[in-house]
């Protein structure tokens, strides 16, 4: 009997087999097992816990015995030995799997050999007791919030209390510790406090020790997929329309600035990492992160990273900030404006760069305010250097699913003299009772008819010509939106074809697709 046939024989009442989560979404009661490598297996389940979740079962191959462990490790060191280990991670687990093969078919133990390989290469090479929310592509979060359950955040049905248990601070700080060496950035209790990312890309938050985590260490892991988001998903999403993304597409030919705005977890980062594809191919970008989350599909693409050492050689976003004005991008992306160097991304912007960045900020109230206040302190006289500030929220729809939408996108004019306040336009609004994206409609955009007209040479009288070809490039991202072209790179080669071709005569050919 296989471990999965045998967790399905404890319940009289059998869960149903699927193959997508997505199938069950929106719905309230489930009962369901799906697939996620060859060796785990998810079950959830509507049923609450005592402190209101959801569950979330690992069905993962028994482990062998801790004596048992105890031997196969002490063999595989003996065997390995001074061997120089391969340089990529799938090479390593190559090699792992050879020797365990070797030294298990001498040895007797209490589970088949590949479950205590599964193991072995499970908690030696990869996260360990995480490993199989890592390879869950439904999960957005995990969170460790101390000793206890580890809890979830799921794609479809939302936060969830998972099986796993960490029940000692022995086991947890172990795991923190383990978890911070395989990113490179190790937590210690001169540096308790790490951001980085594991080996898949996720970013992970470790929090290390008990004397500033009452609750024993903590993570936070936030996954990201290898291939990001494209912008025909998050117009199938409902995060952005057609119209929206097309003007975005405008105004990122046009070297607008541009902020991404919103809450923890509106997926600002997403949203910025698709709109890229629309930024001109022929350009030089530059992005500067805490840890690498942007992906540019540019090939004259500069990827800078801070480092923390915490003392001497540490290399910060402001430092970074400052070193890119000297390479001569064209396009500056910051994972996340927070301190001082939002004051240097407007001097860009005033010396002709052109950036975009994403921001903590509900509304446009809010973002002046944080951009003009410590510690970012940028004067409000640069506040209109930046020309669109977009903001996004998480909420719910009416079957309670977690859904995210951009809620205002805002024109930013300038300052009047008198009040002191921001003048703006907001050209797109968010209607919740629809559930829709709406666009202020044809000569309420300041940004068409003031920047993109007049660098085009277009007069007054044939604005007409932009709004048509705004929603020509909807139109076009309709076409790519029926023919299911998701993938990131292809979204951004049929863009390179538009541009190439016209966006008229590439409608036609993807009609045709």
């Amino acid at each position: 009997m296989s471990f999965i046939e045998d967790y399905l024989s404890r319940f009289p009442e059998k869960p149903v087999m699927i193959d997508d989560p997505n199938k069950l979404k929106g719905s309230k009661n489930y009962n369901a097992i799906y697939k996620v490598d060859k060796y785990i297996y998810i079950h959830v389940q509507s049923t609450k816990a005592e402190d209101g979740y959801n569950q979330y079962t690992v069905i993962e191959p028994p482990r062998p015995k801790p004596k048992e462990i105890e031997e196969i490790e002490e063999k595989f060191a003996k065997t390995i030995g001074n061997t120089e280990p391969p340089p990529t991670v799938e090479e390593k687990e190559i090699l792992m799997r050879r020797v365990l093969d070797k030294i298990l078919t001498k040895i007797r133990i209490s589970v088949p050999k590949e479950y205590a390989i599964y193991h072995f290469v499970r908690d030696k090479l990869y996260s360990g007791i995480l490993e199989p929310l890592i390879r869950d592509p439904f999960i957005e979060d995990i969170s460790i919030p101390g000793l206890g359950h580890i809890y979830i955040v799921h794609k479809v049905f939302g936060p969830m209390r998972t099986s796993l248990l960490i029940e000692n601070e022995e086991e947890l700080d172990n795991l923190i510790i383990s978890l911070s060496e395989k990113t490179y950035r190790p937590v210690s209790h001169n540096r308790p406090i790490i951001d980085a990312s594991l080996p898949d890309g996720s970013r992970v938050n470790f929090v290390y020790g008990i004397d500033i985590s009452r609750r024993g260490s903590n993570l936070t892991v936030r996954k990201f997929s290898k291939i990001p988001i494209s912008v025909t998903q998050l117009i199938s999403f409902g995060t952005l329309s057609p119209l929206l993304a097309a003007y975005i597409w405008m105004m990122l030919d046009e070297g607008m600035n541009l902020f991404v705005c919103g809450e923890t977890a509106s997926g600002k980062t997403t949203t910025l990492n698709a709109i890229t594809a629309f930024i001109p191919p022929n350009l030089k970008i530059v992005t500067i992160e805490d840890t690498p989350e942007l992906t540019v599909p540019h090939s004259n693409w500069v990827a800078e990273v801070t480092r923390e050492t915490g003392g001497e050689g540490s290399v910060k976003l402001f430092d970074l900030l400052k070193a890119a004005l000297r390479q001569r991008p064209n396009y500056i992306l910051v994972g996340e404006i927070r301190d001082k160097e939002g004051n240097v991304a407007f001097q860009a912007m005033q010396t002709g760069h052109s950036v975009m960045a994403t921001f903590h900020a509900a509304n446009i109230r809010t973002l002046v305010q944080r951009l003009t206040g410590y510690p970012i302190e940028v004067p409000k006289s640069y506040i209109n250097n930046l020309n669109i500030a977009l903001f996004q929220t998480a909420l719910y729809d009416k079957k309670g699913n977690l859904i995210r939408r951009v809620v205002e996108v805002d024109e930013i004019i300038d300052i009047d003299p008198v009040t002191n306040d921001v003048v703006y336009i907001p050209a797109f609004t968010y209607d919740p009772t629809e559930d829709k994206i709406i666009f202020a409609g044809r000569g309420s955009s300041y940004l068409i008819e003031n920047k993109v007209a007049i660098r085009r040479g277009i007069e007054r009288r044939n604005i007409g010509i932009l709004y048509d070809e705004l929603n020509l490039r909807a139109e076009f991202l309709k076409i790519l939106l029926s023919k299911k072209i998701f993938n990131y790179f292809e979204v951004w080669n049929q863009i390179l074809r538009a541009r190439q071709f016209g966006i008229e005569e590439e409608i036609r050919y993807a009609k045709n697709i």
